[in-house]
């Protein structure tokens, strides 16, 4: 009996047989590229509109806040305006009586009626206490 030497190859049976899968396998690995490829598209797509979205919202709500202020002045202010118009409206009553117009002359223009004397008293400084 002779010694065979052993092929380290494996003969192909079917050749047929094994260009098909060769076939499959290679048509399988570029159909999984192209998938990757086009979820990564996606992804970069939908990232892409999904930042537009939040940098937009955020830039409405930075104007909304500005707006709210603003609001909120305006209402300060008008409240001020109609506080200003009550009082100017009941000056003009009381500036309507008699009385009213002759003790605020005597007050703020230092006139008297008749006997009356008129004593100034200086107003305190800012430094001194008035006890």
């Amino acid at each position: 009996m002779g010694i065979r030497k052993k092929s380290r190859e494996v003969p192909v049976i079917n050749q047929a047989y094994y260009n098909k899968q060769t076939k499959e396998s290679l048509y399988a690995q570029r159909k999984k590229k192209l998938l990757i490829r086009r979820l990564v598209a996606f992804s970069l797509v939908a990232g892409a509109t999904t930042f537009l979205v939040l940098k937009t919202l955020h830039s409405q709500q930075v104007v909304l806040d500005e707006k709210e202020n603003q609001l909120k002045e305006l209402k300060a202010e008008y409240q001020e305006i109609i506080d200003k118009q009550e009082f100017l409206k009941d000056e003009i009553i009381k500036l309507q009586d008699e009385e009213y117009i002759g003790k605020y002359a005597r007050q703020e223009l230092f006139l008297s009626d008749d006997g009356e004397i008129i004593f100034s008293i200086p107003e305190a400084e800012d430094g001194e206490d008035s006890d």
